[in-house]
């Protein structure tokens, strides 16, 4: 059956069921789904480390299995540096409930004598903020939160072994999922895939690692409290595109407002500000930008459906998903006015004029 002739309301009704079919099983398949993407783009950037290895004639099991081993020393260091920070604060933490208290009582009193709001008392809101919920509903949903992240960490480094040890076999399943001829083409599209994933991570890390040493530098001489601990989580968030910096705009100058001053609070907003100016029109385009050109409203529209779908992690890997959709779009004909769809290519599209009067002669 020739699709061409079909008409366009069936092919459109075809596209559409097509996606909310794809997007429902996405949605249902979380738990397999959500650790094998992040194990795949680990393994991207484990890759390189995992062929030298090989190269001096280190099994591949072996090879393998230290190059993880790597990256979950690497790994449980900075978790550690956090932890400690964290630990800090939390001894700082009757302080600044103290300070928070203060400025809320002084926010309540504002409120009731410009707007003549009326001032509610702490166990009011307490009792308001309780009044729907149970222990046994808390007790069960923290059981919940804390086994599944627990198996999320558990399936990652054995998904990423399993990819890095049976590379060649799925590459082979996927070359033979097509004829001779298109061999090639699926060849480089793989490749092209691997290279713009590998460059994306690594891109981000030295993105994060680049923007944690500036804040933090600069957070430590105007004295900010917990300056190392403020930019680390600012570096780290800052990878979710137009929401990640927002998130920890408000989050830092919580923190700062209830342990420093006003003034300090004000010199880490603007500090932020100029950091994520430079950033988003320096460091971006040149560490991560080149490697994935997708235009911003894509890119918003992924993250906000990444949230909804998968929560923080589908945040995290909406642009990698998309990046990989855009290059095997590239490579199908019948897909590439999606690929221009999620292009960042402004350009004016070039249509051959066609002379009326000729035409109607």
């Amino acid at each position: 059956m020739n699709t061409s002739q079909l008409p366009f309301f069936v092919k459109l009704a075809a596209i559409l069921l097509s996606i909310v079919l794809v997007g429902y099983l996405v949605y249902i398949g979380q738990p397999l789904l959500s650790p094998l993407l992040f194990a795949f783009l680990f393994s991207m950037m484990l890759l390189p480390v995992n062929r030298v290895l090989e190269k001096i004639h280190v099994p591949r099991s072996l090879a393998v299995l230290i190059s993880i081993v790597l990256f979950i020393a690497v790994l449980l260091a900075v978790l550690y540096f956090v932890a400690s920070q964290v630990r800090v604060m939390a001894g700082d933490w009757p302080a600044l409930q103290q300070q928070l208290n203060i400025t809320l009582q002084q926010l309540q009193e504002w409120l009731h004598e410009h707007l003549h709001m009326k001032i509610q008392s702490r166990e009011d809101l307490i009792q308001i903020a309780t009044q729907n919920i149970s222990s046994s509903a808390i007790i069960g949903h923290t059981v919940v939160s804390i086994s599944t992240t627990l198996l999320f960490i558990i399936f990652i480094p054995i998904y990423m072994f399993l990819l890095l040890y049976y590379r060649r076999l799925l590459t082979r399943f996927l070359m033979q999922l097509f004829k001779e001829p298109h061999r090639p083409q699926v060849h480089a599209t793989l490749r092209q895939i691997e290279r713009v994933v590998k460059r994306y991570v690594l891109g981000l890390l030295m993105e994060i690692v680049a923007i944690a040493i500036l804040l933090g530098s600069i957070f430590w001489i105007l004295g900010i409290p917990y300056a190392w601990l403020l930019a680390v989580i600012t570096a780290i968030l800052n990878i979710i595109p137009y929401v990640g910096i927002y998130s920890s705009l408000v989050l830092c100058t919580l923190i700062t407002f209830a342990s420093g001053s006003i003034s300090k609070t004000l010199a880490l907003v603007i500090t932020m500000v100029a950091v994520h100016t430079f950033d988003a029109n320096f460091l971006m385009p040149r560490i991560v930008g080149s490697q994935v050109k997708i235009n911003v409203l894509i890119t918003i529209i992924g993250v906000v459906i990444g949230e909804m779908m998968w929560g923080i992690a589908g945040m995290f890997l909406a642009i990698p998903t998309i990046a990989i959709m855009k290059i095997v779009f590239d490579q199908i004909e019948s897909m590439q006015a999606w690929s221009i769809l999620l292009s960042d290519d402004t350009r004016p599209m070039q249509v051959k004029k066609i002379n009326l009067r000729n035409s109607k002669k």
